[in-house]
C-alpha cells in the first residue's frame, strides 16, 4: 500500500487525483477546488505504511469512517483498501464537494462509497441506522478521524466496536495531541490519553474483548477479540479488571 503517492511540498498526487496538503497549504495554491483538502501528514502515512505491512493479508469489505472534512480521506482510503462498501459521517453540514462529485460519478462508486453529513459521533442512534441502512453484514474495519475528544471518542466506540467482526480493525487517530507541543485541543478531561489507557487496561483484562493493541504516535490499532457484545449495552469499563489497591503493595 502506499506506494504510488507521490509527494511534493504543498500536494500529494495519487494517479489522477489530487490531495491538498493543508499542514501546508499557502497562498501559491493553482488548483482553486479542484483537489481533495486532507489533513493528513506524510508522516502518519510513513506510520500507517508500516501497520499494513504487517496486516498485509487484511482485505476489509466494509468500511466506517468518522470524520472525513471534505471527502478526501474516504476517497484516499477507498483508493487504497478497495472494499466493498465505505461510509463515512462527518459533524459539518454541508454537501459532499464538486470534486468529490466528479469522483464518485467517474468511478461509477455511487454505490460504494457514502458521506452521511451533519452526523454527530456521538449521536449513537444515528450511527447504528446508518450501519443498519448501509451494511449487509459486520464491519470489518473503522477509522475514527472525528472530534478527538474523550468523550464523543468514547461514544462512538461503544457503539461501534460491538458491529466489528472478530479480528476487525478499530483505528483511533491522532490520540496523542495532548503530548504534542504546540497543540492544544481541549483540556485535559478531553485528551484521547484517557481512553487509550483504558483498553489498555480492558486489553490486560483479558484478551477476549481486545485481541491486540499497537500504538503508534499517531493512531492506536484495535483488534476485536471473539466475545459477544451488544450494541445498546457495551461500555468498556464492564470489561476491565482492577485488583483491589489494599491487594496491590507486594513488590515484584
Amino acid at each position: 500500500m502506499f506506494e504510488k503517492l507521490n509527494w511534493e511540498p504543498d500536494r500529494m498526487l495519487l494517479d489522477d487525483l489530487v490531495f491538498r496538503l493543508e499542514h501546508s497549504a499557502n497562498g501559491n495554491w493553482d488548483l482553486g477546488d479542484n483537489c481533495f483538502r486532507f489533513y493528513k501528514t506524510k508522516g502518519l502515512i510513513e506510520q500507517y505504511k508500516k501497520y499494513w505491512s504487517l496486516i498485509n493479508d487484511f482485505v476489509p469489505k466494509n468500511v466506517f469512517e468518522l470524520g472525513v472534512w471534505d471527502g478526501g480521506s474516504a476517497a484516499f482510503w477507498f483508493e487504497h483498501l478497495h472494499p466493498d462498501k465505505h461510509v463515512a459521517i462527518d459533524l459539518q453540514s454541508r454537501e459532499n464537494s464538486a470534486y468529490f462529485q466528479r469522483y464518485v460519478i467517474s468511478r461509477g462508486l455511487a454505490q460504494r462509497i457514502k458521506i452521511y453529513w451533519g452526523v454527530n459521533q456521538a449521536d449513537g442512534q444515528s450511527i447504528k441506522d446508518i450501519v443498519k441502512t448501509e451494511f449487509s453484514g459486520p464491519l470489518d474495519l473503522i477509522i475514527d478521524d472525528a472530534s478527538h475528544l474523550y468523550i464523543p471518542t468514547k461514544a462512538s466506540f461503544e457503539i461501534l466496536f460491538p458491529l466489528l467482526r472478530p479480528k476487525g480493525i478499530y483505528i483511533i487517530e491522532d490520540w496523542a495531541w495532548a503530548h504534542w507541543q504546540g497543540l492544544q485541543i481541549g483540556s485535559g478531561d478531553d485528551e484521547l490519553t484517557n481512553l487509550v489507557c483504558e483498553l489498555v487496561e480492558a486489553t490486560g483484562s483479558s484478551t477476549e474483548l481486545i485481541a491486540s493493541l499497537i500504538i503508534f504516535q499517531g493512531f492506536i490499532v484495535v483488534e476485536r477479540g471473539t466475545i459477544d457484545l451488544k450494541s445498546d449495552t457495551f461500555k468498556i469499563s464492564n470489561h476491565i479488571y482492577r485488583h483491589s489497591r489494599s491487594n496491590s503493595s507486594k513488590d515484584y
